[in-house]
């Protein structure tokens, strides 16, 4: 019986190690799977979005993750879409790797999660029709409807640093939202990044105005979970190669015309 036992026993922890091994695979993280699972709100042209057929993920940040992917040694990227307001919570939930999708640099962000060093240049714009000569800047908004997608940096520039009546603001899930409404008449004027208003003003030529732009930089960094710091230094370095070798002014002449990679103090 003792012999048997030890038998039954042996097997039984033999069992555990399988299903110990089976389960760390399931959940391997972005260090060690084949494949980079990237958090995106594949609504925000044209850093993510959806291309014409409506599934494959686009843009410049999309380019920037497979590259970064290749560099990392990875086999594939994985997409994967999120709503911005829940693009956080659902990176340290393990739902993906890496969030490379536009995430300006703050100090909340800074404490709450990993992020790299900056990879583009961003600041917060003003976007009104062309015919609109009555805002110009930030003080011309006051009394003014105003829209921005919801849980951006455009959001707290208008409600913590503007401080303008939320009477009159309106806060979208999309970016593209904001657009359709000032073309409706709806709203007057847009709080948004100024990658993203390059690209409405360049597809729409004579459209809209770019009314005022801030001086202060909001540089874009790639976002990692708070803990994986090992996996955020090695996408810093790589970082550094794609700049110094040319592969971030390549995508970023693709995506924009110029490169706005540089200039990021």
């Amino acid at each position: 019986m003792m012999r048997s036992g030890k038998k039954i026993f042996a097997a039984v922890m033999a069992l555990m190690l399988v299903m110990a091994f089976a389960v760390s695979g399931c959940g391997t993280t972005g260090g060690k799977s084949d494949i980079l699972r990237v958090g995106v709100d594949d609504s925000y042209p044209p850093m993510e979005y959806k291309d014409a057929d409506g599934k494959t993920t686009i843009g410049f940040d999309a380019d920037v993750a497979k590259e970064l992917a290749k560099r990392l040694g990875k086999k594939d990227v994985e997409f994967v879409s999120n709503d911005w307001t829940g693009i956080f919570q659902a990176l340290e939930a393990d739902k993906f790797d890496v969030i490379i999708s536009s995430v300006s640099i703050n100090e909340s962000r800074l404490a709450e999660h990993s992020l790299t060093k900056p990879y583009i240049a961003n600041k917060q714009v003003i976007v009104t029709l062309k015919d609109n000569t009555s805002i110009k800047s930030p003080d011309d908004l006051k009394g003014k409807k105003v829209g921005f997608q919801a849980g951006t940096t455009s959001e707290e520039f208008c409600k913590d640093t503007l401080k303008l009546d939320e009477a009159n603001l309106s806060a979208y899930p999309l970016v593209t939202q904001p657009f359709m409404d000032l073309d409706a008449g709806r709203i007057e004027a847009i709080m948004v990044d100024i990658v993203v208003a390059k690209y409405y003003l360049s597809n729409n030529e004579g459209k809209y105005l770019l009314a005022w732009e801030s001086e202060e930089a909001e540089p874009i960094a790639i976002c990692f979970p708070k803990k994986d710091t090992e996996l955020r230094d090695k996408v810093n370095k790589i970082i550094d190669e794609m700049q110094a070798d040319g592969t971030m002014k390549t995508i970023s002449e693709k995506w924009f015309g110029e490169d706005v990679t540089k200039n990021l103090e």
